[in-house]
Order: C-alpha cells, then sequence, then structure tokens
C-alpha cells in the first residue's frame, strides 16, 4: 500500500540538473530546505513569495520574486513550498499551482532533523506495519497510509482526499455529561474555546500552559468558565526543569537549541499533579506540546493505565510520532480502539490521534443496537 519508491531528496537531486528547482516561501522551512539542499548538493535556482510579501529584499543570498517575474526567467521549474498553511485561500494557491507546474510540499518536521528518507522507513517499517495494524477503521488505515506516502513524496495528491472537519472527529469520542477535559499545551484557550463551542457536557476544565505571555492570553480566554483550573507549568515524564524556547508563539517548545539564550521552566507529570483528582473513563487528555508528546504521554502512563481517559494526540510534530505514539499508549493500556484524522493544512500537519476506551465503544454498539431493535 505504500506506492512510492523514490524519495523526494533523491528525485529532486537528479531533476534540478536540468529543471531549474524554485523555492515558494521564507523563513524557518526555507532555511530547513536551503540547509538539507546544501547538504546534498541540490542546486536551488531561486525564491519566490506571494505578491503582498515581496518588497525588493533578499533570503540567504536569493532576491526574492514575485511568480510572475519567475515565469519571466524560466519556461519551466519545479517549485518547492516552504511553509505550511492552514489557510483555505492559500491552500487554494497551492494546488492550483501544482496543476501548472511540477510541485512538492516537503513534509519537513517541526522539530528535529531528520527527514522521512529511506533510511527512516527501513529503520521503521516494523514499528510503521505494528501501529497501521492497530487501526479501528478503514478512514484512519487510508489517513495512515496517504500520509506516509505524502511524507516520503510530498505529493499533494496524498492530502486530497483524507481531510476531516474537526467536529467529524469529535464525533468519534462520544462526549457525555460531565466532562473533565484536560488541555495539554492549550497555548491561549484556542482548543477550550473550540471544544466548548462543541459540547456542552464540559464540567470542568484543568490546562497546562509553560509560556508566560500565552498562559496570560489564556486566563483572559477562560474567565467566563467558572471550574477551570489552569498551570502555568509544562507537561513532562517527572518533575524538573527545562530549557524553554518562549518566542515562538504557539510553536514555544522546549526543543531549545542554545540553553543560555532560554528561559528556565518547571515541569512535572500529570500523574504527579492529578493523583488527587477524580478521573474516569469520560475524561479527555488532548495532547498538542510541540514535539514533547513522548514526554508527556510517559507522564501520564498510570492514569491512562488506570481510567482509560479519552485522548487526542498530535502526530506530525516529529516523524516518527505517527507510529511511537500509538505504539506507546498501546504498551501503556491496550485496552483502546485507534482513529487517525487529518484536519485541512499543507504539509501534512494537524494529524491527530483519537483514542478511545474498546469496552467504551463496544457498550455504545450494543445500545444502538437495542434502539434500533425497538
Amino acid at each position: 500500500m505504500i506506492e512510492e519508491k523514490i524519495y523526494l531528496w533523491d528525485y529532486i537531486k537528479k531533476i534540478s540538473v536540468f529543471k531549474p528547482v524554485i523555492l515558494y516561501g521564507m523563513g524557518s522551512g526555507a532555511d530547513k530546505i536551503l540547509n538539507l539542499c546544501a547538504e546534498k548538493n541540490i542546486k536551488i535556482s531561486g525564491v519566490f513569495a506571494s505578491d503582498e510579501f515581496v518588497r525588493g529584499h533578499y533570503f540567504r543570498g536569493f532576491k526574492v520574486k514575485k511568480l510572475c517575474e519567475i515565469e519571466t526567467e524560466y519556461e519551466d521549474f519545479c517549485i518547492l513550498t516552504a511553509f505550511a498553511t492552514k489557510e483555505n485561500e492559500v491552500i487554494d494557491r497551492i494546488y492550483k499551482l501544482s496543476e501548472k507546474y511540477e510541485l512538492y510540499a516537503p513534509n519537513f518536521p517541526v522539530f528535529g532533523v531528520q527527514y522521512p528518507d529511506n533510511d527512516f522507513f527501513n529503520e521503521n517499517i516494523g514499528e510503521i506495519k505494528k501501529a497501521y495494524l492497530m487501526l479501528a477503521d478503514e478512514i484512519s488505515k487510508r489517513t495512515y497510509i496517504n500520509a506516509i506516502n505524502f511524507m516520503f513524496s510530498g505529493k499533494l495528491k496524498y492530502l486530497k482526499n483524507i481531510e476531516t472537519k474537526k467536529s467529524a472527529a469529535l464525533d468519534l469520542l462520544d462526549l457525555q455529561d460531565g466532562l473533565h477535559y484536560i488541555d495539554v499545551g492549550a497555548y491561549n484557550g484556542d482548543t477550550i474555546l473550540e471544544l466548548i463551542n462543541y459540547s456542552n457536557n464540559i464540567k470542568k476544565i484543568t490546562a497546562f500552559e509553560p509560556d508566560k505571555k500565552n498562559y496570560e492570553k489564556l486566563q483572559k480566554n477562560v474567565k467566563n468558565f467558572q471550574n477551570c483550573e489552569l498551570y502555568n507549568i509544562g507537561a513532562w515524564s517527572e518533575e524538573n526543569t527545562l530549557y524553554f524556547d518562549s518566542k515562538s508563539g504557539k510553536n514555544s517548545n522546549f526543543n531549545a537549541i542554545n540553553p543560555q539564550k532560554q528561559k528556565e521552566i518547571c515541569v512535572n507529570s500529570l500523574d504527579n499533579i492529578l493523583n488527587q483528582t477524580d478521573l474516569n473513563s469520560e475524561t479527555l487528555i488532548k495532547y498538542d506540546v510541540e514535539g514533547s508528546e513522548y514526554e508527556a504521554l510517559t507522564g501520564t502512563k498510570e492514569i491512562i493505565k488506570r481510567y482509560s481517559p479519552k485522548l487526542i494526540v498530535s502526530l506530525y510534530h516529529k516523524n516518527e510520532d505517527i507510529f511511537k505514539l500509538p505504539l506507546l499508549i498501546h504498551s501503556i493500556n491496550p485496552d483502546y480502539n485507534f482513529y487517525i484524522r487529518k484536519h485541512k493544512y499543507i504539509p501534512c500537519w494537524d494529524l491527530n490521534l483519537y483514542a478511545v476506551n474498546k469496552k467504551k465503544e463496544k457498550e455504545k454498539k450494543m445500545i444502538i443496537n437495542v434502539i434500533e431493535c425497538l
């Protein structure tokens, strides 16, 4: 089912000899791509941006041009997108470009430097298969396979037919009255507000956000919700003090490159913090912690093992997350059904795991069957 056999960067290296390769976009994504191309001796012939961002400036030695200028300079070329977006207008623009030119969207990792190359897949193929076989429905399996094919090839065709609205994904969780929602990596409370708009079953909210500025916004945005417990700390596998990059807004994280220029932040495990909290299988925990999902889940193993809470876990911050995180949860508690859904984004970001206790799902299906029989 993995159709792609030629790794994106091997292909780009071959065609760059006879076709100009042009970068679309600037910023950290473009930096990663240019650094990788330099390592692999791949020639980049130019950089362009959307017209509104072109002001005669340079990026990494390239004059940033408009698309029309690139089209005047070259009759044909290959485009590499160098940014991530969920904006409908921008996504439509990228798809239209792909109809006219050869275009790829490299799935550069949000964190980490390893790209999903041949070695990556060969080393991890056993775990990739294990995670696939644990998925509970055909949509999840198709999403998983398409995501793997996209990671390897950068071809947009694998993203087109696997987008699911968040409301449809939340339906999988069958949220009941008295819900305790635990938001790990709450940012400014955006996901909390989404869930409140989706469901009126929320009884209590517990939220964790290590970044001070984000935390202050979080406090303001949830002030009208009465039963809300907020923690200005990071979720981790144990109690510790870590270096934190707080300059990335929503992407603030513990993957500090230069500790001397980062802030010290207190972290702790959910098992430690919530050990006196009344939890149950109707508890919902969301993990979106910018590359620290593995550590945060490890720090929740006693809660997961004992209560089988419903889970939403980001699978796209590191390339290995797509198989490593489902396997971790299964090793802690094998009584879960796993679903994968991807929401609108280029590249393959906003890819999430939804985990539900098998016994609860079985009970729900039995009730539905009884109702249908009546």
